[in-house]
Formats: structure tokens, C-alpha cells, sequence
């Protein structure tokens, strides 16, 4: 049986247990409204202890610190699963206070029926999300660069008497690449990495799609030893992307005084992937490695 939505949580099969019973109530309350918590599934990468153990590189994080130490800004749209009206926008808005998980605001006389939640955090802009009121695609790397640690959820809720509380949680959808470069010439004071290959566009239903290049560049303030790292999207293919790093003596970066030799990895999302490259001085070779499951394995020694 269809249940309409009403201003009381009474329906006509409990009007009939109470009028059968000897309790009476004087007074009617209201329906329980629609409560949605949002917190956070990956608040630290799934590989994060490997890493941390073979490398110190990055370490894990606290996850019991308020919501907005993880997530500054959050987007999100409420509409009706069967019609497709949208019910209430909250647009891009700094994240405040210390709750450990952030509200999401409803309207009070918000009617029983099914929806859809689709929530957004750390993005820089709505633009993409959607258009002329339907939804559309996020661009993970606009313009080809790294952009941010963004997180997305879209859930289905059955708001009626007796689902009415919710907590839905965030799933970060970049992964990240930590680059180490050692024993390099102190010449060396900038850097442009190039990143074939990873899913460029995210729906709403988090359905990657597309493939991009990610472009990025950094000044290393001239020394020796170097560590970068790059929030990027998943490869698009089960071949993996390319990584090409080339390294400059001046930052109009015109022409590079290292090309090195191009290298493959699979991203993923949630996960850390890590390179090392170590530079020998006396024979002007680098060698490369990649942090695997059994650890650092070597991938290329060629001379530059």
C-alpha cells in the first residue's frame, strides 16, 4: 500500500490500534524530519601504512578530528527520484564549526517519497555539476592540472515514519603520485611533470570518463633532494599512464637539462603511487623505482 504523504504520522491503521486500545493521546506530533549527517569513508588512502612504513613519506591521519579538517567546501543537491525535481540546492559553502560530520539542511515540510542526495566536497567550482537544472559531469582536472582532493557520494533515501535518520559518507575519487628525486644537481630548481592518460570527467552516479593529460609544474628552491606530490584521477585504462619528468635551471623552463626516460604506472583511486628517482653523479644515470606490493622495485636505468 502506497503511503501519502501527510502533516501527521498517523495513518488509519494506527488511528484503529489506538482507538482499539485503552491508551489515548491527547496531543499529535509532528513526522520526525528528514535527517542527513554527512561523514567521510576515506578520510586516509587505502595503502597509507605500506607507504608510510617503506617510505615516511606520508603518514597516516587522525580520523576522529571534526569534519572540516579533512573537507573545507561542500556542494549538494536534494531531488525527487521520481519526478527529477530538484528540492533544494546548497550551494558551495565553506565548511565551519568542529562537528565531527556536517548537516545537510532540508526544507522542514519536506513530504514523504524517495530521493536523491548528491553531495560534492573540496571542489573549487559548481561549474560543470550542472546545467540548465540536470546534471552533468565534474571535470577532475581542469585546464590539465592537478586541482584538489575532491570527494563525492550520491545516495537514495526513503524518507517516511520510520526512515527518517541518515548518515551517508564521502569517497574521496583522486588518488595520489609522490615523486622522490635524489642526489640530482643543485642546478636543478624546476620541474614539469606530465601525466598521460587518467580519467578527466566524473558523474553524478560516480561513473568516470574521458581521458586526460595532467600538467604540472614545481620549483624545487634548488637542492639536491625533491619531493612532490600530485592529487591525479585513475588511469582511464588497465595499461596504466605515463609519467615524463623533465628538469630546468631556470623557471621560464624552455629548454630542460634532463629529459628522463618516460615511465608507466596504474593509478587508483583512494590509493598512493610512489617513484623514486635516484641520480648518480658519477656515471649520469637515474635510476627509477616504483613502490609495489613487495616492495621498491627498479624500473629504469639509462644513462639521461
Amino acid at each position: 500500500m502506497k503511503i501519502k504523504p501527510s502533516s501527521y504520522c498517523l495513518t488509519p491503521l494506527i488511528w484503529v490500534v489506538i482507538v482499539l486500545s485503552s491508551c489515548i493521546r491527547d496531543e499529535l506530533h509532528p513526522c520526525p524530519p528528514l535527517q542527513v549527517m554527512i561523514d567521510i569513508q576515506d578520510k586516509n588512502y587505502s595503502n597509507i601504512e605500506f607507504v608510510e612504513q617503506h617510505t615516511g613519506l606520508e603518514h597516516r591521519i587522525e580520523e576522529n578530528l571534526s569534519f572540516r579538517n579533512y573537507i573545507q567546501k561542500l556542494f549538494y543537491v536534494l531531488y525527487n527520484l521520481e519526478t527529477g525535481e530538484i528540492v533544494t540546492v546548497r550551494h558551495l559553502h565553506n565548511v565551519t564549526g568542529d562537528a565531527a560530520m556536517a548537516t545537510v539542511y532540508l526544507p522542514e515540510d519536506l513530504p514523504f517519497g524517495r530521493y536523491g542526495l548528491m553531495i560534492w566536497g573540496n571542489i573549487n567550482s559548481e561549474e560543470g555539476i550542472m546545467s540548465d537544472g540536470r546534471f552533468d559531469t565534474y571535470d577532475l582536472h581542469t585546464g590539465s592540472v592537478e586541482g584538489y582532493d575532491v570527494y563525492m557520494t550520491a545516495d537514495e533515501l526513503l524518507y517516511d515514519e520510520w526512515h527518517y535518520e541518515y548518515v551517508v559518507k564521502l569517497k574521496r575519487l583522486k588518488g595520489k603520485l609522490i615523486i622522490q628525486a635524489e642526489g640530482f644537481p643543485n642546478e636543478i630548481g624546476w620541474s614539469q611533470k606530465v601525466v598521460t592518460h587518467v580519467m578527466g570527467k566524473v558523474d553524478y552516479e560516480l561513473h568516470y570518463s574521458e581521458s586526460e593529460n595532467v600538467v604540472t609544474e614545481r620549483s624545487w628552491g634548488r637542492t639536491s633532494d625533491y619531493v612532490s606530490n600530485t592529487y591525479i584521477a585513475p588511469s582511464a585504462s588497465e595499461s596504466g599512464s605515463d609519467i615524463k619528468v623533465q628538469l630546468y635551471d631556470s623557471p621560464d623552463m624552455t629548454a630542460p637539462v634532463m629529459d628522463l626516460e618516460p615511465v608507466t604506472a596504474t593509478f587508483k583511486r583512494n590509493e598512493i603511487t610512489v617513484l623514486r628517482y635516484v641520480y648518480d653523479p658519477d656515471t649520469g644515470t637515474t635510476d627509477i623505482f616504483i613502490l609495489l606490493d613487495d616492495g621498491w622495485n627498479e624500473i629504469i636505468n639509462l644513462e639521461n
